[in-house]
């Protein structure tokens, strides 16, 4: 059997790591990383899959796969290198996001892979490699036992993807979780739960942006007023309207119109 090359074992933290970033760079893994999160904060993103970053979830993403992850976000990780083999096969089947229920049984197995890989005592090297193979045996076994967060984000991708041609098409409606939830006969908090697993980001927070997004264009393209605007993207009134734009954009719908206009006339 051969054994995956150990390139490094670590602790990220995006606050001291990528200090005064909201989210990293895109980029494309050369080698298999295996992540375990060491708290409940930002969104990952694998490719076409991204999921909110809980501790109760290991990420495993793969070579030549597109990642990028929004902050802050703190973890274990390993980086592998391997090319040929049973462990190379049982790692490329790994789904990206695993849900673990024993996460002391994991943390304890980065620790230990963490603190012997910052030692140089001698059989270290056998050590490291024993916890490694453990931990890719803990993966495959967890990622077959249980439902994948990869196979639960499929299950319901046909209800995200009605839920958002819902939103997008009745913006001006009062579209309270209770309501749309109803749409798919879900409960409210199912539906909270599959819409953010698939999405990233609450419901209250996708309808905000699309209503922002609807917004902007009006603004730079038609001659509404503010309150016409609001009305049409669904704003209760012209000053939360302004309220939230300037949250968003830091600065006024009007000011941000002149600068966009300003641009175009260049």
């Amino acid at each position: 059997m051969k054994l995956p090359k150990i390139i490094s074992i670590g602790i990220f933290n995006s606050s001291i790591n990528r200090k005064n970033l909201k989210i990293s760079k895109k980029r494309l893994t050369t080698m298999f990383e295996i992540e375990m999160p060491i708290e409940n904060s930002g969104v990952s993103y694998i490719n076409n899959l991204s999921m909110p970053i809980k501790d109760n979830c290991i990420i495993c993403a793969k070579p030549g796969q597109t990642r990028y992850t929004k902050f802050p976000y703190k973890c274990f990780y390993i980086h592998l290198v391997l090319n040929e083999g049973s462990l190379y096969n049982s790692l490329t089947t790994l789904p990206e996001y695993i849900e673990i229920s024993d996460k002391e049984k994991y943390l304890n197995i980065f620790e230990k892979l963490y603190n012997y890989y910052n030692t140089s005592f001698e059989n270290d090297e056998i050590i490291l490699q024993s916890l490694t193979l453990e931990l890719i045996y803990y993966l495959n076994r967890d990622s077959k036992k249980s439902v994948s967060f990869e196979n639960f984000k499929k299950t319901n991708s046909s209800i995200i993807e009605e839920a958002v041609i819902f939103i997008k098409s009745n913006l001006t409606e009062e579209l309270s979780l209770e309501y749309v939830a109803s749409k798919f006969n879900l409960s409210p908090t199912h539906f909270h739960n599959i819409f953010k697993y698939n999405i990233g980001v609450t419901l209250r927070e996708y309808i905000e942006n699309q209503r922002l997004k609807k917004a902007v264009n009006l603004l730079i393209t038609t001659d509404l007023s503010l309150a016409q605007i609001a009305y049409e993207c669904g704003f209760s009134s012209q000053s939360y309207f302004s309220f939230v734009f300037k949250r968003k954009f830091n600065k006024t719908p009007r000011k941000y119109a002149e600068e966009i206009n300003i641009q175009y006339e260049k």
